[in-house]
């Protein structure tokens, strides 16, 4: 998540809060093992533009290539008419190129499928930069970023194999978004270069931020007070257990990027914390079981907007 203005006091008060989360055993398998993976040393913290963020957009690409899933892009066109596939959509910023990853679950009814429900996270974090740092007074440190946005990624990568098990009318585009914290640069440039239709993209969900639960709020962003989508994820959350609130969206994540053209969005965040931007969001921190919960909504929501 971007990072927003905020007093040095209220830091401190959610640190005192929240550093005596107990720790989740290091996972093996599934998404709590993607985010260990990709909050490791190893990613360097996955900067964009840095070796670990290469790294970590490789590592979504072959998850998408093993679930066999249509590439979301078009790179290069051989001749008229005739262009190759990529999961890779690159860019460039003021702060140099980039690239999203991005794939397509298809939907199997003949009419419908050509129409998308759009599933985001940012995959980049802050690397071993101060800048946009909590902690940056204390030095050059590795910012692992597993709940900032390892958890969002991890999510779409769960869902991304859910639903190619068993798809949906409408078509699943699955994206990871780059350049996020410095300032949606990825989701402003797949907006704008209409790879595919406003009209087209029905609904789209942005997971930023969603593996530290507390007290089973789930915060909801985006979502207009009398929308339909609004009751279905109060409902569906409530039968998960959870208890969905609706914020004002602070248009700090991707969603507004979607938003800002006309496409019905929502943001599920499980809200920042003492350790958000600073070296301290470590995998260990995740909490397990409400992350999958999370999942399992976030699951459910997407099916219902594809499949009515």
């Amino acid at each position: 998540m971007r990072r927003g203005t905020r007093s040095v006091s209220l830091l401190l008060l959610v640190a005192s809060c929240h550093l005596s989360t107990p720790a989740t055993p290091a996972p093996t398998s599934g998404p709590l093992a993607d985010i260990t993976v990709l909050a490791s040393q190893a990613f360097g913290g996955r900067e964009r533009g840095t070796p670990g963020n290469d790294s970590a957009a490789m590592l979504i690409a072959r998850r998408y290539a093993s679930l066999q899933l249509r590439p979301a892009f078009r790179r290069v066109c051989v001749e008229q008419d005739r262009c190759l596939a990529s999961y890779y959509q690159f860019f460039d910023t003021f702060y140099g190129r980039s690239h999203n990853i991005g794939a397509v679950v298809e939907g199997h009814d003949p009419v419908l499928r050509n129409e998308y429900v759009v599933i985001g996270a940012h995959f980049d974090h802050l690397g071993y930069s101060s800048r946009l740092a909590n902690d940056g007074y204390e030095g050059i440190a590795l910012h692992p970023g597993a709940d900032d946005n390892a958890s969002g990624t991890a999510a779409v990568l769960a869902m991304a194999e859910r639903l190619a098990q068993r798809p949906t009318r409408r078509s699943i585009l699955v994206l990871g978004f780059d350049a996020e914290e410095e300032g949606m640069l990825g989701s402003q440039a797949f907006v704008a270069s209409r790879a595919y239709r406003v009209e087209d993209m029905k609904f789209m969900l942005n997971l930023d931020m969603i593996g530290r639960l507390r007290d089973r709020r789930l915060e909801v962003q985006g979502v207009s007070d009398r929308s339909i989508m609004r009751a279905r994820i109060d409902s569906i959350a409530r039968a998960a257990g959870l208890h969905a609130v609706f914020l004002r969206d602070a248009r700090r994540s991707d969603q507004t990027s979607f938003a800002d053209v006309g496409v019905p969005v929502a943001m599920f965040t499980t809200g920042e914390h003492g350790a958000y931007h600073t070296a301290r969001d470590v995998a260990s921190r995740i909490n397990g079981p409400g992350l999958l919960t999370i999942i399992d909504v976030a699951e459910a929501v997407v099916r219902s907007a594809a499949d009515e």
